[in-house]
């Protein structure tokens, strides 16, 4: 993200002013309806926790943890304020709640992305792709407009095929839970006890070696998955 385009900020600073703010509000978005998400699915199963905080809510404020936004700016991953949820609460089973009301973030993130792509799809806005062109400095009021509609879906699909990661503490790991057979899942659950040991060692593992682990095997996903939301040929 940020960190790889420094180049930019030294050869053409508002270019690259241009491209934080694009990202900014890509990322504002992204996890905004991705914690509402979790706390909305958590109260329609009945757990009133996330509610009673204000959690049920599209204001950016309530979801957005400031180190985990700054991240995502400057790697392209990051995070933000868990959603506090009791799957004891829930009228379901907990470990089939706790499944459900986690999957529920990376839809949000999806339906958003769906949502965003409706005026490129219809041919009201043109396709400006990620990372092909700088945003925000070619062409008129329209491509401004498409700039931001991209990366609005660029982190959208980013934060949803990241959190499906089956690793602590991503919502992968406890859709994991909730999906597979029961035995299968205890052994998984053994892996919930290292906390978020994996999911670091694997960023770092991601930012030291000469082949990056998790964008080798997630960008063409999310590349796909991007385009198949504008309606372009794969």
């Amino acid at each position: 993200m940020l960190l790889g385009s420094l180049d930019l900020l030294a050869s053409d600073p508002s270019a690259w002013l241009a491209l934080m703010m694009a990202s900014v509000a890509g990322v504002v978005v992204a996890v905004t309806v991705h914690e509402a998400g979790h706390a909305w699915s958590a109260f329609q199963l009945g757990d009133t926790t996330a509610l009673l905080l204000g959690r049920v809510s599209l204001n950016p404020i309530r979801h957005l943890d400031p180190a985990g936004s700054l991240l995502f700016l400057i790697v392209g991953f990051g995070w933000g304020k868990p959603t506090p949820v009791n799957p004891a609460n829930m009228r379901v089973n907990p470990v089939n709640g706790m499944a459900i009301t986690s999957v529920a973030g990376p839809v949000a993130n999806v339906l958003t992305a769906l949502v965003l792509g409706i005026p490129i799809r219809l041919g009201a806005l043109p396709w400006n792709p990620p990372f092909e062109r700088v945003p925000l400095l070619h062409g008129g009021f329209e491509d401004i407009v498409a700039d931001f509609f991209a990366y609005g879906i660029l982190f959208n699909v980013l934060l949803a095929v990241f959190n499906l990661i089956p690793l602590p503490p991503l919502d992968g790991f406890k859709v994991a839970l909730g999906v597979l057979p029961r035995g299968a899942a205890r052994a998984f659950e053994s892996i919930g006890r290292l906390g978020a040991g994996p999911l670091i060692l694997l960023v770092v593992l991601d930012v030291i070696l000469p082949v990056r682990i998790i964008a080798t095997a997630l960008n063409p996903l999310i590349y796909v998955l991007g385009l198949l939301v504008v309606g372009e040929p794969i």
